[in-house]
């Protein structure tokens, strides 16, 4: 039977870890200072674009009165909402 995670999503195969429910708080900060690439289709309203560069960003956590620091890279930008956006960060291996 496949798990409700990966039903749900159809992407269970490729994850590397158990991911768990959380409320965590957390900030993230943009180390990179900018992104180069070139643009797959431009309009008045926006443009998408693909790049080869990486944005790096370090993952502050926030629990029990202690923060702990991160670094990784973002991997994904998912507007859900016009007020909610998902942003999928991928930590460096230690």
């Amino acid at each position: 039977m496949t798990p409700p995670e990966e039903r749900a999503t159809g992407i269970g195969e490729r994850r590397r870890t158990t991911r768990h429910d959380s409320d965590i708080h957390l900030s993230i900060v943009v180390e990179t200072d900018g992104i180069r690439g070139r643009a797959e289709n431009i309009s008045q309203a926006g443009v998408f674009f693909f790049s080869g560069d990486t944005l790096r960003v370090t993952v502050n956590v926030e629990q029990d009165g202690e923060t702990k620091s991160y670094p990784g890279q973002l991997v994904r930008v998912e507007r859900l909402s016009p007020e909610t956006t998902g942003f999928a960060i991928e930590f460096d291996r230690l």
